[in-house]
C-alpha cells in the first residue's frame, strides 16, 4: 500500500562498558542542566552579572589613580565565581565541543584570564594588558543579563522598540569595550613617550591617557567626524581602530535595516513578537490555520474541564488576518490569550517571534479538504521537523508536536525521517480515523456521536429542555474520557470486578487500562479477566462527567495518611531518571522499521484480521449496470463518489469478527481505474457508474433496498489558497443533494453524511423541525442519532491529544482493535494473556428488559466480562422520534425494548448477539397468522390496489404496491417494488399490470421455494430464532 521509500540508517550510539556509571553521570548532568535551566540558573547569571558590572565600574575609576593593591584580589574573586559558572554550563551541555566554540563561551572563558596569568604580571609586563583587556570584555557579561531581565511591553510597535534597544546596547558596548581596549595600550605607550621626554610630558606633546579620552576619540571615530586632537600613539592601538571601522561598517547597517523593515511593515502583527511568562505556558499553532478550525480548537483548550484559562496560544502564520479572523481574535473569551503573529514557521527569526524553544508544544492543523493531500503531508512535516531541529539545536530539549496528517503513509514518512524507535508527538491521522469511524456506524450505528461526546468537553447544560430524549441526550454530552492513576486497593481483582465497583461507587464507566512497564506502556481496552498487576503502575481510563470523579478512583479505600502520601507524591516534579529514559528511548534506532518490517507486520495483520479474497477481482467484473438484476445484492451499502482513502473504508467492513458481510456499492460518475488496485481482494464489493445525484442512477444501485448510505464531502480545489477560501457552506452542497435525492427515493434509509461545517446540518432536518431561538447543531436529532460527522471533530480530537496524548490510541482501539505491532509489547500482551476488545451494539438482554441499567451493568461486567458504555435508543424509546445515543446512563435508567447497548468485549457471546432490529418496522403490519403458519419465515404480501380516479371515468391510476419482507437467520430483508400507471386506460392497462405482477409473483415463489428449501436444514435453529423475533415484536407493541 505504502509506496517505497528511502531508507538512511543513523550512526549507532557507543556507551561505555559500565552502564550503571554511565546512567549515573548521565542523570547527575541532567540534574545540573535542569538547575541550570530554573531559578538556580537565572540566579547565578544575576549574581555574575551584578559582580561584572561592579568589577568593571571598579576598573574604569581605578585608572584614574596610580594604584590599586586589592584590584587583583577582586579578580580572583571575580573570575572564580565566572569559571566555576563555566564548568557548570560545560558540564550540563549536551554537545560540549559546541558548546567550547560558542560565541559567547569563547567570551566567557576570556573573562577567567586573568585568574590564570595574575602571578606572573610582574614577569611578564604585556600580560598586564591583556588582564586589562579581559577586565573591560566583562561587559558583554552586564549586556546579556540586561537582556535577560529587560522588559518590553508587547505592545504594536514592540518589535520597533526591541530593534532600537539592540542598536543602542550594540553601540554602548562597542564603545566601552573599544574604549577599554585602546587604554590598555595606549596608557603603558604614553607612560613610555613621557618617560622619554626631557620635560617629562611638559611639552605638551603626549598627555597621559585617560578613560574618557578613549570614549571621546571612540566616539568621534564611529561618528565619522574624526578632529584628529586625539590619536592612537601605540600601533596595537591603530590595529584596534581598524577592526572596530570594520565591525562598525558590517554590524550598525544590518541592525539599521532591519529597523528600516520593521518600521516599514504595515501589519501590525508582523512586528509583534510574545514574551513568555514562565508561570503562563503557551503553545503554539501552525499550519493550515483556518477560522472554522481554530474556533473548535480554542473551545476545547479554553474549556473549564481542562483547568481555565491557564495558558496562552499563538497563532503563526504566513498572511495577515481577514476580518472573520480579526473578529474571533476579539473574541472576549479568547481575548487575552490568544496571540497572532504573522509569520512564516520554516523561518528561524519568526520561530523566535514566538518563542517557540519555551513552548509546552506545538500544533500543526492541516487543511482537511484538499485534493493534493500528499503536498499538504509533506509541507506539515517539513515544518515539524525544522521546528525539532530548531528547538533541539538550542535547547537541547525535544519539543512534543500535535500534527494532523491526511494520508495514512504519511505518519510512516515523518516516523522514518525521524529515525526513532518511538513516536512521542501525537499524530491525528484524518482519513484514517474518519473512514474508520464511517465504516464502523455502518453497523454500529451512533458511535459518531458516541466518541464525539467521549472526545468533546459539553459541561452542564443550563437551559431547560422540553423533552426528555433531549435531556438525556445532552446528560450524556457531559461525559468525557479522563485518565487517572488506579487505587493500589485495586491489587489482585479482576478488570470486570474494579469496573463494577467503579460504577456502583463512582458512577463512572472503567473501559481501559494503562500499563507501564519500564520503557513499555500497554493500553488495553476491557481486559475482562485480566488481574491489575502488582508490579507495574497503572492507569485508568474512566468515563466520568468531571476530572472529580475520575481523581477519587485513585484513591479509593485508602486511609487520611495514604491519600496525603498519596498526593505528596504527586505534587513532586518528574524523576530525573524518567527524563532519561524518555530521551534514550527518542534516540534509539528501530531496525525493523528502517529496513521496511513494519509493512510487513501491517500485511500479515491484515491478512489475520480481514477477509481478503486469494485473487483479486478485476473492474470489469465488479462493474454492473442494474443492481435488479441480482436479487443477492439487498441490505447493502452504497458509497455516493469514490474516495481516495477507501480502503480504509472497505477494511473495517471486512473484519472477521462480523457476523455478517454486506455488500458495499459503489456509486460514482468515473471508474476508479487507479484506486480499484488497493481494494480489489475486498469480497463483496460492485461498482455502479454514475451520479448519484441523479435519480436513475441511484435506482440502477438499488438505493430503494439499501440498508445505509455513506456521502464524504468533497475535495476543495488544489490551487485555492487560505485567503482565496470558499465559504464553508457552499463546501457542502453538493454532498446535501446527494442526501436530499437519496431520502426522496427511500425515507427510511439511514445515512451517514460528512460536513465540512456545522451549520449546514439545518439543510438535512425534517420540515416539521422545531428552530430554537440559538440553534446548535449538536442538539438536532441527525446529530445526537450519529448519522453526521462534522470534520471539525478533528481539530477536537487535536486538542483532546494535547491534554491526553494516549486518546488517540484509546479511540483507534475502539475502532479497529488492539494491534501490538512492538515486538516487546507483543510478548507481554501474551505473557500477561491480554485480550484485545471490539466495540459491538447488542440488544438488551430479554431477562433486563424494564429492569435499570445499572443492573445491567453489573450483570454484563461482571458474569459476561463486557463493559457497556451507552445506549442507542430507537425511536419511540421515550418521546423521540428518531434514535440518539445515551452516553453512560445513570444506573436507574430503565430500559426498553427500543434501546441497544455500547458494549466492548473480547468475542461477542451467541445469545447476545440477538436479532437486527430494524428501527423503521412497524409490528403492527405483520400479519400474525401468517408468522405462526410459517415457522420458518415471516412473509407478508399487501394485495394489489388500484384506485380509478377521472371526471369522464374513462383515465383510472393503477397502484401496485409489492412488499416483501423476509427473516432469514436472524436477518431482515425488505423488498419493495412499485409499479405506477397513471391516466390509462382500463381495458388496455389491465392486462400489462397483470403481466408485471403475475411476473413478480413468480419470482417472489421462486425464493420462497430456495429459502424454504434450505430453512429445512436448520429448522430447530430457525424456529427458536422466530420465536424470539415474535417476543421482541410483540415487546415493542406492549411497551
Amino acid at each position: 500500500m505504502n509506496p517505497k521509500m528511502s531508507m538512511v540508517l543513523p550512526l549507532p550510539q557507543l556507551k561505555p562498558e559500565n552502564n550503571d556509571e554511565y546512567e549515573n553521570r548521565i542523570t547527575f548532568r541532567l540534574y545540573i542542566e535542569k538547575l541550570l535551566n530554573q531559578k538556580v540558573g537565572r540566579y547565578l547569571e544575576i549574581i555574575s552579572g551584578i559582580a561584572s558590572l561592579a568589577s568593571v565600574g571598579i576598573y574604569i575609576v581605578s585608572t584614574y589613580f596610580d594604584s590599586v593593591e586589592w584590584l587583583a584580589t577582586l579578580d580572583i574573586v571575580v573570575c572564580s565565581l565566572y569559571l566555576t559558572e563555566y564548568l557548570l554550563k560545560l558540564f550540563a551541555a549536551q554537545h560540549r565541543f559546541q558548546y567550547i566554540f560558542s560565541d559567547f563561551a569563547i567570551i566567557e572563558l576570556l573573562t577567567v584570564f586573568p585568574l590564570f596569568t595574575i602571578q606572573s604580571v610582574e614577569s611578564w609586563n604585556y600580560l598586564q594588558r591583556l588582564i586589562n583587556i579581559s577586565r573591560i570584555l566583562r561587559v558583554f557579561r552586564i549586556v546579556r543579563m540586561i537582556n535577560k531581565i529587560q522588559s518590553l511591553s508587547d505592545t504594536e510597535n514592540g518589535g520597533v522598540m526591541r530593534q532600537i534597544y539592540v542598536i543602542f546596547s550594540t553601540v554602548t558596548t562597542i564603545i566601552i569595550v573599544t574604549a577599554g581596549v585602546l587604554y590598555a595600550f595606549e596608557f603603558p605607550k604614553r607612560q613610555e613617550l613621557i618617560s622619554k621626554d626631557p620635560n617629562k610630558g611638559c611639552s605638551n606633546q603626549v598627555d597621559k591617557c585617560n578613560f574618557h579620552e578613549m570614549i571621546y576619540f571612540t566616539i568621534v571615530t564611529l561618528s565619522t567626524v574624526g578632529y584628529g586632537d586625539v590619536i592612537p600613539q601605540s600601533e596595537e592601538g591603530r590595529v584596534c581602530v581598524i577592526v572596530l571601522i570594520i565591525i562598525v561598517l558590517v554590524v550598525i547597517p544590518k541592525q539599521m535595516n532591519e529597523l528600516i523593515r520593521l518600521m516599514g511593515l504595515q501589519s501590525v502583527y508582523a512586528r509583534s513578537f510574545y514574551k513568555p511568562n514562565h508561570e503562563i505556558p503557551h503553545i503554539i499553532i501552525c499550519g493550515y490555520v483556518s477560522v472554522a478550525s481554530l474556533k473548535n480548537f480554542c473551545n476545547e483548550l479554553f474549556h473549564q474541564d481542562h483547568g481555565g484559562q491557564d495558558k496562552n496560544a499563538i497563532i503563526l502564520k504566513p498572511s495577515i488576518p481577514n476580518t472573520e479572523m480579526e473578529d474571533f481574535l476579539h473574541n472576549e473569551r479568547y481575548e487575552m490569550f490568544l496571540i497572532y503573529l504573522q509569520g512564516n514557521p520554516m523561518i528561524e527569526r519568526d520561530l523566535r517571534r514566538a518563542a517557540v524553544t519555551q513552548a509546552k508544544a506545538c500544533v500543526i492543523l492541516t487543511n482537511k479538504q484538499i485534493v493534493d493531500s500528499h503536498s499538504a503531508d509533506h509541507k506539515n512535516i517539513l515544518i515539524g521537523l525544522l521546528i525539532k531541529k530548531f528547538v533541539n539545536h538550542l535547547t537541547g530539549c525535544n519539543i512534543r508536536l500535535c500534527m494532523q496528517l491526511i494520508k495514512p503513509e504519511s505518519k510512516m514518512h515523518y516516523k522514518q525521517s525521524l529515525g526513532v524507535k518511538q513516536i512521542t508527538d501525537q499524530i491525528i491521522v484524518v482519513e484514517e480515523f474518519k473512514m474508520n469511524l464511517m465504516a464502523k456506524s455502518c453497523f454500529c450505528p451512533g458511535i459518531i456521536t458516541l466518541l464525539g461526546n467521549l472526545v468533546t468537553s459539553a459541561g452542564e447544560q443550563k437551559e431547560s429542555l422540553d423533552s426528555e430524549w433531549l435531556t438525556q441526550y445532552t446528560d450524556g454530552m457531559g461525559h468525557e474520557i479522563y485518565r487517572t492513576d488506579l487505587s493500589s486497593k485495586f491489587q489482585g481483582k479482576t478488570f470486570s470486578e474494579v469496573a463494577a465497583i467503579v460504577y456502583n461507587e463512582f458512577s463512572g464507566i472503567l473501559f481501559g487500562l494503562e500499563l507501564d512497564f519500564g520503557k513499555q506502556a500497554i493500553i488495553t481496552l476491557n481486559p475482562g479477566v485480566f488481574i491489575i498487576p502488582i508490579q507495574c503502575k497503572v492507569h485508568a481510563y474512566i468515563i466520568c462527567q468531571d476530572k472529580k470523579v475520575a481523581d477519587l478512583v485513585a484513591t479509593y479505600d485508602m486511609t487520611t495518611e495514604e491519600i496525603a502520601n498519596y498526593h505528596f507524591q504527586l505534587s513532586q516534579p518528574n524523576s530525573d531518571k524518567d527524563k532519561l529514559n524518555e530521551e534514550e528511548e527518542e534516540n534509539q534506532v528501530e531496525d525493523h522499521l528502517l529496513s521496511g518490517k513494519d509493512q510487513l507486520d501491517d500485511q500479515y495483520i491484515i491478512e489475520k484480521d480481514y477477509l481478503l479474497l486469494n485473487e483479486p477481482v478485476s473492474l470489469m467484473d465488479a462493474t454492473s449496470i442494474f443492481l435488479l438484476e441480482q436479487p443477492e445484492i439487498n441490505n447493502h451499502i452504497v458509497v455516493c463518489g469514490i474516495h481516495p482513502s477507501i480502503y480504509y473504508f472497505l477494511l473495517p467492513l471486512r473484519a472477521k469478527y462480523l457476523k455478517e458481510i454486506q455488500y458495499v456499492v459503489i456509486l460514482a460518475p468515473e471508474k476508479p481505474t487507479d484506486i480499484w488496485e488497493y481494494i480489489n481482494r475486498f469480497p463483496k464489493v460492485k461498482f455502479v457508474q454514475g451520479s448519484p445525484l441523479i435519480s436513475e442512477d441511484l435506482q440502477r444501485a438499488s438505493i430503494h433496498c439499501a440498508d445505509k448510505a455513506v456521502i464524504f464531502a468533497q475535495s476543495s480545489d488544489a490551487n485555492k489558497t487560505e485567503t482565496e477560501d470558499f465559504l464553508d457552506q457552499m463546501h457542502d452542497a453538493e454532498s446535501i443533494f446527494i442526501y436530499k435525492a437519496i431520502k426522496k427515493i427511500n425515507p427510511s434509509i439511514q445515512i451517514m453524511i460528512e460536513l465540512v461545517s456545522s451549520s449546514n446540518i439545518q439543510f438535512l432536518l425534517d420540515k416539521d423541525y422545531k428552530y430554537q431561538n440559538d440553534f446548535k447543531y449538536e442538539l438536532t436529532p441527525l446529530q445526537a442519532s450519529g448519522e453526521v460527522y462534522i470534520s471539525a471533530m478533528i481539530d477536537t480530537l487535536t486538542c483532546q491529544a494535547y491534554y491526553n496524548p494516549h486518546i488517540v490510541t484509546i479511540l483507534q482501539q475502539i475502532l479497529t482493535g488492539m494491534r501490538q505491532s512492538n515486538q516487546i509489547t507483543q510478548a507481554i500482551v501474551v505473557d500477561l494473556e491480554i485480550k484485545d476488545s471490539n466495540l459491538y451494539q447488542v440488544p438488551v438482554p430479554e431477562d433486563y428488559l424494564n429492569k435499570t441499567f445499572g443492573e445491567l451493568f453489573n450483570y454484563l461486567s461482571i458474569e459476561r466480562h463486557l463493559i457497556p458504555l451507552g445506549l442507542y435508543r430507537l425511536a419511540k424509546a421515550v418521546d423521540n422520534k428518531h434514535p440518539y445515543v445515551y452516553t453512560n446512563p445513570p444506573a436507574e435508567t430503565t430500559l426498553t425494548p427500543r434501546d441497544k447497548v455500547f458494549v466492548l468485549a473480547h468475542q461477542l457471546p451467541a445469545d447476545l448477539s440477538g436479532i437486527p432490529f430494524d428501527a423503521n418496522f412497524d409490528p403492527k403490519q405483520v400479519n400474525n397468522k401468517e408468522v405462526e403458519n410459517n415457522k420458518a419465515l415471516n412473509f407478508l404480501l399487501e394485495k394489489l390496489k388500484q384506485q380509478t380516479s377521472s371526471q369522464n371515468g374513462a383515465n383510472r391510476v393503477v397502484k401496485q404496491k409489492n412488499d416483501k419482507t423476509v427473516i432469514f437467520q436472524g436477518q431482515q430483508i425488505k423488498q419493495t417494488k412499485n409499479i405506477e400507471a397513471e391516466n390509462m386506460n382500463l381495458n388496455a392497462a389491465a392486462l400489462q399490470v397483470l403481466d408485471q405482477v403475475n411476473e413478480q409473483i413468480s419470482i417472489v415463489k421462486d425464493q420462497i421455494n430456495d429459502i424454504k428449501s434450505s430453512l429445512a436444514q436448520k429448522e430447530d435453529e430457525i424456529v427458536e430464532k422466530c420465536r424470539r423475533a415474535i417476543r421482541y415484536e410483540l415487546g415493542t407493541v406492549i411497551y
